[in-house]
Protein backbone atom coordinates (compact mmCIF):
# COMPACT_ATOMS: atom_id res chain seq x y z
CA UNK A 1 0.00 0.00 0.00
CA UNK A 2 1.49 3.62 -0.60
CA UNK A 3 -0.02 6.23 1.62
CA UNK A 4 -4.03 5.81 1.87
CA UNK A 5 -4.32 4.41 -1.66
CA UNK A 6 -3.59 0.40 -2.24
CA UNK A 7 -3.44 -0.78 -5.86
CA UNK A 8 -3.42 -4.82 -5.84
CA UNK A 9 -3.60 -7.46 -8.05
CA UNK A 10 -5.17 -11.00 -7.36
CA UNK A 11 -4.60 -13.92 -8.77
CA UNK A 12 -5.50 -17.76 -8.73
CA UNK A 13 -2.01 -19.41 -7.72
CA UNK A 14 -1.99 -22.72 -10.42
CA UNK A 15 1.49 -24.16 -8.73
CA UNK A 16 2.27 -22.80 -5.08
CA UNK A 17 5.79 -24.39 -5.05
CA UNK A 18 6.63 -22.84 -8.35
CA UNK A 19 5.55 -19.32 -6.66
CA UNK A 20 7.42 -19.62 -4.08
CA UNK A 21 10.83 -20.60 -5.95
CA UNK A 22 10.01 -17.35 -8.15
CA UNK A 23 9.46 -15.26 -5.05
CA UNK A 24 12.95 -16.73 -3.67
CA UNK A 25 14.83 -16.24 -6.82
CA UNK A 26 13.97 -12.47 -6.95
CA UNK A 27 15.14 -12.09 -3.22
CA UNK A 28 11.80 -12.06 -2.10
CA UNK A 29 11.86 -13.24 1.77
CA UNK A 30 8.98 -14.53 3.87
CA UNK A 31 7.66 -13.25 7.41
CA UNK A 32 5.45 -15.94 9.15
CA UNK A 33 2.24 -17.07 8.39
CA UNK A 34 -1.01 -16.01 10.32
CA UNK A 35 -4.23 -17.40 10.19
CA UNK A 36 -6.10 -14.16 9.50
CA UNK A 37 -10.53 -13.97 10.66
CA UNK A 38 -12.12 -11.44 8.86
CA UNK A 39 -15.44 -9.97 9.77
CA UNK A 40 -17.15 -7.82 7.22
CA UNK A 41 -19.97 -5.26 8.15
CA UNK A 42 -22.58 -3.57 6.44
CA UNK A 43 -26.01 -2.10 6.49
CA UNK A 44 -29.06 -4.73 7.24
CA UNK A 45 -29.62 -3.09 3.54
CA UNK A 46 -26.21 -4.02 2.37
CA UNK A 47 -26.20 -0.05 1.40
CA UNK A 48 -21.72 -0.09 1.81
CA UNK A 49 -21.81 -3.47 -0.39
CA UNK A 50 -24.09 -1.59 -3.05
CA UNK A 51 -21.06 1.74 -2.95
CA UNK A 52 -18.46 -1.16 -3.46
CA UNK A 53 -17.33 -0.10 0.17
CA UNK A 54 -15.76 -2.36 3.22
CA UNK A 55 -16.04 -2.26 6.58
CA UNK A 56 -13.63 -4.46 8.05
CA UNK A 57 -12.72 -6.16 11.61
CA UNK A 58 -9.59 -8.48 11.10
CA UNK A 59 -8.04 -10.58 14.35
CA UNK A 60 -4.43 -11.93 13.63
CA UNK A 61 -3.04 -13.43 17.10
CA UNK A 62 -5.00 -11.41 19.57
CA UNK A 63 -4.55 -7.89 17.38
CA UNK A 64 -7.63 -6.19 16.59
CA UNK A 65 -7.26 -3.76 13.18
CA UNK A 66 -10.47 -1.96 12.01
CA UNK A 67 -10.42 -0.96 8.17
CA UNK A 68 -12.44 0.96 5.61
CA UNK A 69 -11.95 -0.04 1.67
CA UNK A 70 -12.99 3.08 -0.88
CA UNK A 71 -15.13 1.93 -4.11
CA UNK A 72 -12.02 -0.14 -6.76
CA UNK A 73 -11.13 2.11 -9.76
CA UNK A 74 -10.29 -1.06 -12.13
CA UNK A 75 -6.60 -0.37 -14.07
CA UNK A 76 -6.27 -1.86 -17.93
CA UNK A 77 -4.09 -4.54 -16.35
CA UNK A 78 -6.90 -6.11 -14.37
CA UNK A 79 -5.49 -4.65 -10.99
CA UNK A 80 -7.26 -2.12 -9.16
CA UNK A 81 -7.14 0.70 -6.61
CA UNK A 82 -9.05 2.35 -4.23
CA UNK A 83 -8.53 4.35 -0.64
CA UNK A 84 -7.81 1.82 2.50
CA UNK A 85 -7.58 2.91 5.95
CA UNK A 86 -6.72 0.58 8.43
CA UNK A 87 -6.45 1.41 12.24
CA UNK A 88 -5.53 -0.93 15.48
CA UNK A 89 -8.32 -1.24 17.43
CA UNK A 90 -9.73 -1.96 21.23
CA UNK A 91 -10.80 -5.56 22.19
CA UNK A 92 -12.76 -6.71 19.50
CA UNK A 93 -16.02 -7.19 21.11
CA UNK A 94 -16.13 -3.63 22.35
CA UNK A 95 -15.59 -2.74 18.54
CA UNK A 96 -18.41 -5.13 17.92
CA UNK A 97 -20.51 -3.46 20.09
CA UNK A 98 -20.01 -0.54 19.00
CA UNK A 99 -20.82 -1.55 14.98
CA UNK A 100 -23.74 -2.75 16.20
CA UNK A 101 -24.82 0.67 18.45
CA UNK A 102 -24.13 1.84 14.68
CA UNK A 103 -26.55 0.38 13.15
CA UNK A 104 -24.03 -2.69 11.47
CA UNK A 105 -24.13 -6.43 10.88
CA UNK A 106 -21.56 -8.71 10.23
CA UNK A 107 -22.38 -10.10 6.68
CA UNK A 108 -19.56 -12.06 6.31
CA UNK A 109 -17.06 -13.83 7.56
CA UNK A 110 -13.40 -15.13 6.22
CA UNK A 111 -10.27 -16.94 6.92
CA UNK A 112 -7.26 -17.33 5.46
CA UNK A 113 -3.62 -18.32 5.98
CA UNK A 114 -1.24 -15.86 4.75
CA UNK A 115 2.29 -15.44 4.03
CA UNK A 116 3.75 -12.28 3.51
CA UNK A 117 6.55 -11.32 1.33
CA UNK A 118 9.30 -8.34 0.98
CA UNK A 119 12.25 -7.71 -0.73
CA UNK A 120 14.51 -4.58 0.31
CA UNK A 121 14.58 -1.90 -1.57
CA UNK A 122 10.75 -2.23 -3.05
CA UNK A 123 7.36 -1.38 -1.71
CA UNK A 124 5.40 -4.31 -3.03
CA UNK A 125 4.55 -6.91 -0.78
CA UNK A 126 3.35 -10.06 -2.16
CA UNK A 127 0.86 -12.11 0.22
CA UNK A 128 0.20 -15.84 -0.73
CA UNK A 129 -3.43 -16.89 0.53
CA UNK A 130 -4.64 -20.12 1.55
CA UNK A 131 -8.60 -19.98 1.69
CA UNK A 132 -10.52 -22.91 2.83
CA UNK A 133 -12.24 -24.78 0.10
CA UNK A 134 -11.24 -22.28 -2.52
CA UNK A 135 -7.31 -22.80 -2.68
CA UNK A 136 -4.29 -20.80 -3.17
CA UNK A 137 -4.27 -17.04 -4.29
CA UNK A 138 -1.53 -14.47 -4.61
CA UNK A 139 -2.14 -10.43 -3.76
CA UNK A 140 0.38 -8.41 -5.20
CA UNK A 141 -0.04 -4.92 -3.22
CA UNK A 142 2.32 -1.80 -4.16
CA UNK A 143 3.21 0.48 -7.22
CA UNK A 144 1.84 -0.47 -10.28
CA UNK A 145 5.36 -1.02 -12.40
CA UNK A 146 6.05 -3.15 -9.26
CA UNK A 147 2.86 -5.14 -9.78
CA UNK A 148 3.53 -5.88 -13.26
CA UNK A 149 7.37 -6.35 -13.00
CA UNK A 150 6.05 -9.59 -10.26
CA UNK A 151 3.25 -10.63 -12.21
CA UNK A 152 5.36 -11.42 -15.48
CA UNK A 153 8.15 -13.17 -13.31
CA UNK A 154 5.62 -15.30 -12.04
CA UNK A 155 3.71 -15.84 -15.26
CA UNK A 156 2.19 -19.41 -16.05
CA UNK A 157 2.02 -20.43 -11.99
CA UNK A 158 -0.73 -17.62 -11.79
CA UNK A 159 -4.38 -16.99 -13.37
CA UNK A 160 -5.25 -13.70 -14.88
CA UNK A 161 -6.11 -10.96 -12.34
CA UNK A 162 -9.41 -11.80 -10.47
CA UNK A 163 -11.70 -8.90 -9.99
CA UNK A 164 -13.86 -10.69 -7.91
CA UNK A 165 -13.17 -10.29 -4.12
CA UNK A 166 -12.90 -13.50 -1.97
CA UNK A 167 -16.07 -12.77 -0.43
CA UNK A 168 -17.39 -13.42 -4.55
CA UNK A 169 -15.95 -16.26 -5.01
CA UNK A 170 -16.79 -17.61 -2.19
CA UNK A 171 -20.50 -17.30 -2.98
CA UNK A 172 -19.75 -18.37 -6.30
CA UNK A 173 -18.29 -21.43 -5.38
CA UNK A 174 -20.85 -22.33 -2.84
CA UNK A 175 -23.71 -21.77 -5.37
CA UNK A 176 -22.07 -23.75 -7.71
CA UNK A 177 -22.13 -26.86 -5.19
CA UNK A 178 -25.80 -25.32 -3.78
CA UNK A 179 -25.03 -24.16 -0.45
CA UNK A 180 -24.13 -20.53 0.56
CA UNK A 181 -23.39 -19.26 4.00
CA UNK A 182 -22.15 -15.95 5.40
CA UNK A 183 -18.47 -17.52 6.12
CA UNK A 184 -15.74 -19.02 4.73
CA UNK A 185 -13.87 -20.61 7.40
CA UNK A 186 -11.17 -23.53 7.84
CA UNK A 187 -12.97 -26.32 9.64
CA UNK A 188 -16.15 -25.25 8.70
Amino acid sequence: MTGAVETESKHRVRDTGAVRAVLDRLGFRADAASLQADEYYDTPAGLLRTADLVLRLRLIDGQVTAGFKGPRTFLTDGSHSRLEVELPAAEAEEVREELARQGLVCVWRLQKRRREYRRAGLSIVVCLDELPRLGHFVELEGPSDDIAAVRRSLGAHIGPPERLNYRDLARRWMAERGSVTAALTFGA
